[in-house]
């Protein structure tokens, strides 16, 4: 007998007994051990697995009943010639069409394709060769069990070749997904739902007519399932939607070349999941956000792409949480083009970081074509997470055939966020490169990040000086420069009586002299000068040293005329040497 989840085994010298209902029912008795001695039920060995049984003639399955809360269901082995054959067999690769179904693209294939489903072990594939397979309600894939096609179209494009190889649901279809995967509570399993894989299928929703029904849907506990060139397209709900069910999310997938094309709703709804990690996987022409991910903490999207999208393009959002079991989410080497609100936007909260390297966004904020609407490239709105951007590069535009306004409005928007930090950029928007909302707690900006407005036929430069951080530099250590010049005051608030150290043997101050300036010589004529400097104030110190002596020398001072000068006196009116000031001014 085979289990219908694929398990083959149950606690070590667990009693079986075998029924004929899920629930209640009539117990099989006239059962036949491996040696053909009568039994009435069977005993598991001391690595839980069930010896091998015959069950009365006629019965092609029955519910096997470990003392548990539910029953599993076991599909018979065949026992014709030739050993394990036909639709019950047990095989680890099954081909649907063994199973019934046409691929025709008019036949309904769901009972044929999902009757593989059931009787494939786990670590078994159920394969689906080059047709059209329609069907007309959700199609369950067990734990352990991979579907597995030839072929997963992209996107649709006029004059393309669009093989005959997906699975297309009929007009009529009812259920909440194309594709379902349960948990333990839903699917009545004997272990945790896991190990679930889709490759090189195919979901045409084309046909569809009741809204949303999403491509693949999951609820619950269902770990370490792996999509890999997978294509959803034109479901009339999400395209992929992970959802709670019994107080548990599904936790730690892999999603490699996973195409979402024009969804209902979002591309990408990803709800606290944990450990996910998406690799070259695109949302284009979504009804709502290409990824919406709500919380997905120690996870990383790399190479990913939103384009077309009606709401944001990346949208980071929800409560990340502040526990030990919260973590960030790394996004790298990803990119945006047209999608109608903002590339990325984050406005999520909690204290994970958010780490952004190599974002490339372009023509993000088309707001219906109007451009404006104070959209960008990349947004970062309320976020309390603290969010660090190492290159981010935006370039605006119009539709490819030049119908909407000039868009986005922004490179990169920050409003009302706790922390921000980017280092390096270069921002190319219609009308700011940069934009600082207000409300920012800490907005920390890199020293090489350049900006344009403009269109990109006609760029205005907006760069900064290559010194200039356009606000605040602050440094917490020690900061060793080669070299600098400032066009501002500098301040040092030590209160130390070395504040300012010049260590370096033969290092001094140099300032300039010249017609009001802070130091320069003067030559007494008659034992007294009258310098003007218009710098000069009531509290200016005005410090002289004698240069070179000349005639009878005498006692210096000073007379200041605020705003006009200050007059230097020797007492000796037959005084001539050239002396030498410096105008001090107290803090």
């Amino acid at each position: 007998m085979q289990p219908s989840d694929g398990m083959w085994t149950v606690a070590a010298g667990a009693t079986v007994t075998v029924w004929d209902a899920q629930a209640d029912g009539v117990q099989y008795t006239d059962l036949l051990d491996g040696a053909g001695s009568p039994i009435t039920q069977v005993v598991a060995n001391d690595y839980g697995s069930l010896p091998r049984f015959k069950g009365p003639d006629g019965v092609t399955g029955m519910w096997a009943d470990a003392g548990g809360t539910t029953r599993a269901w076991m599909d018979a082995h065949s026992i014709t010639t030739g050993g394990n054959t036909g639709g019950g067999s047990v095989q680890d690769w099954l081909n649907v069409r063994a199973y019934g179904a046409a691929g025709d693209n008019a036949t309904d294939d769901t009972a044929a394709i999902q009757a593989a489903l059931t009787a494939c072990p786990m670590g078994g594939i159920v394969y689906l060769p080059a047709g059209a397979y329609r069907t007309s309600a959700p199609l369950t894939i067990p734990p352990a069990v991979t579907l597995m096609g030839t072929h997963s179209n992209l996107m649709t494009v006029v004059g393309l070749v669009d093989p005959p190889c997906y699975i297309r649901p009929l007009a009529g279809f009812a259920g909440a997904a194309v594709i379902q995967l349960l948990d333990q509570i839903d699917g009545g399993y004997t272990t945790i739902s896991a190990e679930h894989r889709i490759l090189n299928v195919m979901i045409d929703g084309t046909d569809l007519e009741a809204p949303g029904i999403d491509g693949i849907q999951a609820r619950g506990n269902i770990q370490n399932v792996g999509l890999r060139d997978l294509t959803i397209r034109h479901v009339t709900g999400a395209g992929i939607n992970t959802q709670a069910n019994g107080g548990f999310f599904p936790y730690s997938w892999r999603c490699h070349r996973v195409m979402i094309d024009n969804t209902g709703w979002h591309g990408f709804a990803v709800q606290v999941m944990t450990d996910i990690t998406m690799v070259d996987c695109q949302a284009i022409g979504c009804g709502a956000n290409g990824f919406e991910i709500n919380n997905a903490a120690n996870s990383q999207m790399v190479a990913c792409r939103a384009e077309w999208n009606r709401g944001e393009g990346i949208h980071i959002t929800g409560d990340w949480a502040t526990g030990a079991g919260s973590g960030g989410i790394l996004i790298g080497d990803c990119s945006t083009d047209r999608n109608d609100k903002n590339g990325v936007l984050i406005d999520a909260v909690g204290s994970p970081p958010i780490q952004i390297d190599n974002l490339l966004t372009r023509r993000d904020g088309r707001n219906n074509g109007l451009g404006g609407g104070d959209y960008a490239g990349l947004a970062v709105d309320g976020a309390t997470i603290p969010v660090i951007v190492g290159l981010v590069t935006c370039y605006p535009g119009v539709d490819d055939n030049g119908t909407q306004q000039n868009s986005p409005q922004f490179g990169a928007r920050f409003t009302d966020s706790a922390y921000v930090s980017v280092a390096a950029g270069f921002l190319h928007a219609a009308a700011a490169g940069w934009s600082d909302g207000g409300g920012n707690v800490v907005l920390r900006r890199g020293l090489n990040i350049a900006e344009r407005t403009g269109t990109t036929a006609a760029p205005v430069d907006v760069y900064a000086v290559p010194t200039d951080v356009a606000g605040n530099l602050n440094v917490g250590g020690y900061a060793a420069l080669a070299s600098g010049q400032s066009a501002g005051q500098w301040n040092i608030w030590d209160g130390q009586a070395k504040a300012l150290n010049l260590g370096g043997v033969g290092g001094g101050i140099a300032i300039a002299e010249g017609a009001n300036a802070r130091m320069n010589v003067s030559t007494l004529v008659g034992g007294t000068v009258t310098v003007a400097n218009t710098s000069v104030t009531a509290a200016t110190r005005v410090a002289t040293f004698r240069q070179a002596a000349g005639g009878t020398l005498g006692h210096l001072s000073v007379t200041k005329n605020p705003g006009t000068g200050f007059t230097i006196n020797s007492s000796s009116n037959t005084d001539t040497s050239t002396v030498a000031w410096v105008l001090l001014e107290p803090a």
